[in-house]
């Protein structure tokens, strides 16, 4: 007769705890640690992840700003000094070239979010 145990998660069952604890004494212990200090670490490489993103999103905001805001000033002065038809080109350009990022964006975060949310419900599965 041939018997198989499998498992998954980051921790063997207690049987099997209880197993290599009587083997070598203390290593039950010493599995719950370091599946402690990784669980640890996990949420630790998140918080981080997830601070730089709001980080960078700010910045990507302010520099779309001073871009928007370049862009209007530069079709704005160049229709004043004599040049209406590149003025509005130009600011067309620069409104349809930060619409056209702004949409990008929201459709690749929407497309993430949907995985996200695939692989968790398969997951409960």
């Amino acid at each position: 007769m041939i018997t198989a145990t499998s498992f998954a998660g980051p921790l063997p069952p207690p049987q099997i705890l209880e197993d290599y604890n009587r083997i070598v004494p203390g290593s039950a212990n010493r599995i719950l640690s370091m599946a402690e200090k990784q669980a640890d670490h996990r949420r630790r490489l998140e918080t981080q992840i997830t601070s730089s993103d709001i980080t960078n999103s700010r910045v990507g905001l302010v520099f779309g700003l001073v871009i928007g805001l370049g862009g209007i000033a530069a079709a704005t002065v160049i229709a004043i000094y004599g040049h209406p038809q590149a003025g509005v080109g130009m600011g067309l350009l620069t409104l349809g070239s930060l619409v056209s990022v702004f949409v990008y964006g929201s459709r690749i975060r929407m497309k993430e979010r949907q995985a996200k949310w695939e692989h968790y419900r398969s997951a409960e599965r």
